[in-house]
């Protein structure tokens, strides 16, 4: 049994050896079909990623560059239009329905009116990253007088007085005309800088409008009514989230243009297309789509804080006083629609990197249908773990090295079959392979020799048991005839002057009978008056031995090979089947004086001829 060390040297060898998969070959029809299956399976899935999916490319979220212009030439022209056709312009204007706002000279603002004499720039403002569209205008003027006002010093407020002169509440008159031309760039880390091939946008009637910057260089053009009705609001539609400290303006909700809205546009860039017929194209496309986000407060710019300067220039000119720009001053507080730009997508490149990760996971995955035939097969076949684990290479070497032992030359054989040994237990060489292989065929020629009964022929030695009942198959006669050793006759002819022995006869009946002591010639007290028995049947007789000690030697082998000519012992209850020639002995007596006893050779006895006159006779 090994030791703890040497088990221990043994795991470290396995887990330092190279291992490498060994690919065998099975012909179940039923796992080839089954391994077909999910490679084409797998095959095709990673085909589509790959190709379809873009996997070899390396992506990134592209920085979007956008630079807007406002076109009001469609909102200055339509400004000398009447105001009678619009609903949101209250006629007469006032009135509490949409009480949300007290100002702080105390004024309630009640329902607007409508303007239409300010130019874009003054409701507007268009940022880098954002664009305001002011829509609903508070305005109140106010007056502060101070006494001492003509100090060097700040009057303290109590010294001052506020007071609100007048104030408008009115809603921006068609707001929804003003044109805004958007113009989008791309960006990226790996060095794109470029304008979009195609700028798409998705109306939601189904229509679209689609431009080519990159080639004719330009703007995605749209108006602001253009900008509500891809958010899918109306600025005349009431807020269901607003909400407000008056009662009546928790009643009755205001609408969007009197609330403000705030919008996003999302600008969405890619470079790969998602039709999967299409899997190369590249063509830089940009999707501009826009969003609301729900608010719940008045939304604007913030109030404006516009100073008119002294009420009296006359008596007090401006900048003689700290308190001369400040003592008349307007309040503007706008409501409106809020525009941000957001930048979405994906833009890609091939990359070496990425690419041989995906062939790599592809490589991987294409492996799993093998493991999966594997388990399944493990499961549903009783053989294919010994196809699994068979060595075609070996066998197909060994199956070569078997055609060509044949040939003298023995080719491709690393050895001559002639040298191989059998060992010992103690790995000492001995017989050869080749003089084993004559040994056994000897051998296998015995074993064939006592096995040649066929069943019928068995059934015969049975019946030959009772004489009465052998069939007569017209075979000659058997007998025991005494066979001497060259030895013996020399020994009994100088003994009887040159007389030849008497060799004894016992005749051989069919059926079976006792042979022993008194029998023939053998009448040592060393043999057994029940030695064995011998049953005759056709050209065969089967001894069988009832005591150990006697024995049989069979001439010839069944092929008619040399004579064997050596004695074997035939213990008790054992049997053999003998034929002509080969020869018994009543009691083997191996190395002691005298050598074997009773040596009889079986022969057969001719019938006798007779003559014509016996014929004739009747004899």
């Amino acid at each position: 049994m090994p030791s703890l060390m040497d088990r221990f040297k043994d795991s470290i060898a396995d887990a330092v050896a190279y291992k490498t998969v060994k690919l065998v070959k099975t012909y179940d029809k039923t796992l080839i079909m089954m391994h077909l299956f999910f490679m084409t399976c797998i095959t095709i899935f990673t085909f589509f990623s790959m190709v379809v999916s873009h996997n070899y490319m390396k992506f990134e979220v592209p920085i979007t560059v956008v630079t807007t212009k406002m076109d009001a030439s469609a909102y200055l022209a339509a400004g000398s239009s009447s105001l009678s056709d619009l609903a949101y312009c209250v006629s007469p204007w006032g009135g509490n329905a949409l009480v949300d706002y007290v100002s702080p000279g105390g004024t309630i603002f009640a329902d607007p009116q409508c303007v239409n004499h300010l130019t874009g720039p003054e409701f507007t403002q268009v940022n880098v990253q954002d664009v305001w569209v002011n829509t609903h205008m508070r305005q109140a003027s106010m007056r502060r007088v101070c006494v001492g006002a003509d100090a060097a010093v700040f009057v303290e407020a109590a010294n001052c007085e506020l007071t609100q002169v007048y104030s408008h509440d009115a809603f921006v008159a068609r707001p929804e005309l003003l044109e805004f031309h958007i113009g989008i760039s791309v960006e990226t880390t790996y060095g794109l800088r470029a304008k979009p091939d195609e700028l798409v946008v998705n109306f939601p009637d189904g229509t679209s409008r689609t431009t080519y910057p990159a080639s004719d260089g330009v703007d995605l053009a749209l108006t602001f009514g253009e900008i509500l009705v891809l958010a899918g609001v109306q600025l005349n539609a009431t807020s269901a989230t607003a909400s407000g400290s008056g009662a009546v303006f928790a009643a009755i909700r205001a609408p969007h243009r009197l609330m403000g809205l705030k919008l996003r546009a999302q600008i969405a860039t890619t470079n790969v297309n998602s039709d999967p017929w299409r899997p190369f194209d590249t063509t830089l496309r940009t999707e501009v789509s826009i969003f609301h986000d729900a608010t719940s407060e008045r939304t604007g710019p913030g109030t404006q804080v516009i100073y008119g300067g002294s009420r009296t220039p006359t008596t007090a000119p401006f900048g003689t006083s700290l308190h001369t720009h400040d003592e008349t001053f307007l309040l503007r507080d706008w409501a409106g629609t809020y525009l941000q730009y957001q930048s979405e997508g994906k833009v890609g490149v091939v990359d070496l990197l990425t690419a041989v990760t995906a062939i790599t996971n592809a490589f991987v995955l294409i492996g799993m249908a093998t493991f999966l035939v594997d388990f399944i097969g493990q499961i549903i076949s009783s053989s294919f773990y010994d196809d699994k684990y068979e060595d075609d290479g070996e066998r197909a070497i060994l199956e070569n090295m078997a055609l060509q032992l044949e040939n003298p030359c023995h080719p491709e054989v690393p050895f001559d079959p002639k040298h191989l040994r059998l060992v010992n237990d103690d790995d000492q060489p001995g017989m050869s392979y080749e003089n084993a292989i004559y040994d056994l065929q000897a051998e296998l020629a015995d074993v064939r020799d006592q096995l040649s009964l066929i069943p019928e022929e068995e059934a015969d030695f049975v019946e030959g048991g009772s004489p009465g009942r052998l069939p007569d198959h017209g075979m000659d006669g058997l007998r025991l005839v005494e066979d001497f050793s060259e030895q013996y006759v020399i020994a009994f002819k100088e003994a009887n002057g040159g007389a030849e022995p008497t060799a004894g006869v016992i005749p051989l009946h069919p059926g079976a009978q006792m042979l022993g002591r008194g029998v023939g010639n053998v009448s040592s007290k060393a043999c057994s008056r029940q030695q064995f028995t011998m049953t005759v049947v056709r050209d065969k007789v089967r001894m069988k031995a009832l005591r150990d000690g006697p024995g049989y030697s069979r001439e010839s082998t069944k092929d008619g090979g040399s004579s064997v000519g050596r004695f074997e012992q035939l213990k008790a209850t054992k049997a053999v089947v003998l034929t002509v020639d080969d020869r018994v002995c009543f009691r083997m007596r191996e190395g002691k004086m005298g050598g074997h006893l009773g040596i009889y050779r079986i022969e057969t006895t001719s019938p006798a001829v007779k003559s014509w006159v016996s014929f004739f006779m009747g004899c």
